[in-house]
């Protein structure tokens, strides 16, 4: 039995000495070898107990006979909702005092700070502020709780006790203030850079949305805005900017808000994007029911003013965004939808970056710069892929419209331009002709009999001729003449630089090679002839008249009276309305 008690007293003294020696081997912060340096691993810290506050002599005895936490990574993250916190950092300062420091707690939506330095048991400096202290009554002007000193020579001890409803991520930072200046510009720097490659990217895809109206161009441009506007807020940039006097816990409930907004534009893209009903219905709408029944439930929060509930939820969708994602990614891929690739590549990574920043911030996961700005990077990343699957969109939209426009323009047995396609190609040129005051002339061909043709060979065999017809007439015009199939068996020839009485034997040329052409069938071989009508200027004019810019519709006019009388007269044949003024037929 006394050996029993040997032992025992034995483990208390081992465990006694381990926990002073825990206490009295805290690793101190040299300043003038680490002038910068967020201070997790330097802290210890506790959480106080729901009953009472404890005063900074309470907090220093707690220190100094329990064994506290050490932080075991650059910032503490406890969770969401969670009791007070102090910390305890050692300060060595080796200069004479004449360096100027910055204290920092690099998250704004902490709301209580209370901050302490203590040198030689004495305290020489408190300041108070945090997110629930009105802007103008902060240490300073700035987006994180944070105040410069001067830190005197030798040892000094950071107290701070930190109350917040929200994350209690404490990413305590302590630097130089010329450094901390630099780094400030230099986060600036990199913050403007993101804003702006992913603003450049919402601008674009808006005024997309506003040219072409395809709903998933607007949803990707607000997409983009929420994300931003919510960065700005949780970075607590916007705040210090925009809505410094709007009043403490206002940027809690902002940072909130703006969690779902890119949330729910983003789901709503993406499934307009991946046409996500078509092929998963179901699918389809848990995610419309996830971007309604969430949003609600922190409506309700905000209304019984239950900051807990409110950031649960939005967490919650900012997860459940992450995660619809790539199930809707995976299930686009499965039913080979042309974007599925490359939606759940980027998916999948901003999934990821999204998912470590928010559990580091919920304090599941180490707290960090790297952790706290992964989901930035995950975002730009997307945001630059999304984009260009948007291109692609856009790219095959326009190259399936200018396919159909021109599918409408030709005519679908003969391959020519029909009348419509006449028209848009016939426009420009006659105009620019006209203005020059150049000749320009136009023939209007008939196949002769091509309704015999039909009887006695069938609409097959005339489709044959009508195909011939228009071979041979494509290898006989020039390049820059504009040959169309103008309805039933007629043709129409538009010829530039070209007099009437060129086009005549132009047209005389045309009709030869109709007559020498033959049509083989199963019947045996069929020949055709054609009747041709021609109406053109001489030296520019047209019936000794300056020809007018709306004068096309009337020298076709003219051209086809030219062509009836040729088949009066009996056909295959060439004429122009001049030749039927001088008796010539």
């Amino acid at each position: 039995m006394k050996n029993y008690y040997k032992y025992y007293a034995l483990v208390l003294l081992i465990c006694s000495f381990c926990v002073s020696f825990s206490i009295r081997s805290q690793p101190i912060i040299e300043l003038d070898k680490t002038p910068a340096v967020t201070a997790g691993k330097y802290s210890l810290y506790f959480q106080e107990s729901e009953q009472s506050k404890l005063s900074l002599a309470e907090a220093m005895e707690q220190f100094a006979s329990t064994s506290p936490a050490t932080g075991y990574s650059e910032s503490i993250s406890l969770g969401i909702s969670v009791a007070p916190v102090w910390l305890k950092t050692r300060l060595l300062n080796a200069s004479q005092g004449t360096d100027s420091f910055r204290i920092s707690t690099e998250t704004p939506w902490l709301d209580y700070i209370d901050a302490w330095i203590v040198h030689d048991g004495e305290v020489i400096e408190h300041v108070q502020g945090g997110d629930g202290v009105a802007f103008e009554q902060r240490p300073m002007p700035y987006r994180y709780f944070a105040f410069e000193t001067n830190l005197p020579e030798g040892e000094s001890v950071l107290y701070l006790r930190i109350e917040t409803v929200g994350p209690m991520a404490i990413p305590l930072r302590i630097s130089t203030t010329e450094l901390a200046v630099k780094r400030d510009i230099s986060s600036a720097y990199q913050y403007g850079f993101l804003y702006g490659i992913m603003l450049a990217l919402a601008l674009y895809n808006l005024i997309l949305y506003f040219s072409v109206r395809l709903p998933e161009y607007g949803l990707y441009a607000l997409y983009l805005i929420g994300f931003v506007v919510n960065s700005l807020s949780y970075t607590g940039q916007l705040h210090a900017w925009i809505t410094p006097d709007f009043g403490p816990y206002f940027q809690d409930w902002l940072d909130i808000f703006l969690m779902i907004t890119y949330s729910i534009a983003g789901l709503h893209f993406a499934r307009l994007l991946l046409h996500t009903r078509e092929y998963a219905p179901l699918l389809n709408k848990i995610t419309i029911g996830i971007t309604v029944v969430i949003p609600l439930g922190m409506l309700f929060g905000a209304l019984s003013n239950n900051l807990t509930l409110a950031l649960l939820l939005a967490f919650l969708l900012n997860t459940s965004f992450a995660m619809l994602f790539i199930v809707m990614g995976i299930q686009a891929l499965k039913n080979n939808i042309a974007a599925a690739w490359l939606f759940l590549v980027c998916s999948v990574t901003a999934a990821t970056c999204i998912c470590i920043s928010t559990s580091a911030v919920a304090g599941m996961l180490p707290y960090n710069g790297v952790t706290f700005k992964l989901i930035e990077i995950g975002m730009a990343f997307e945001a630059i892929c999304l984009a260009f699957l948007l291109a692609q969109r856009f790219r095959s939209a326009e190259a399936d419209k200018l396919a159909a426009e021109k599918s409408a323009r030709i005519d679908s047995l003969t391959g020519l331009n029909n009348r419509r396609g006449f028209a848009h190609i016939a426009q420009p040129i006659w105009h620019q002709k006209i203005r020059t005051g150049r000749d320009i002339s136009l023939v209007l061909i008939d196949i002769d009999h091509f309704k015999k043709i039909n009887d006695d060979y069938g609409h097959a065999e005339g489709d044959a001729v009508l195909k011939t017809v228009a071979t041979v007439l494509k290898e006989g015009v020039r390049k820059s003449d504009i040959l169309a199939r103008w309805g039933g068996e007629e043709f129409l020839l538009l010829l530039t630089d070209t007099a009437e009485s060129e086009a005549l034997q132009y047209a005389e040329r045309l009709r030869s090679l109709i007559e020498s052409a033959e049509v083989q069938c199963a019947a045996g071989t069929i020949r055709v002839t054609a009747s041709l009508g021609v109406c053109g200027t001489q030296a520019g004019k047209l019936d000794d008249s300056l020809v007018g810019e709306n004068d096309l519709e009337s020298m076709i006019n003219t051209a086809d009276k030219a062509l009836y009388k040729v088949k009066s007269a009996g056909r295959n044949q060439v004429s122009s309305a001049n030749l039927l003024k001088t008796g010539y037929c």
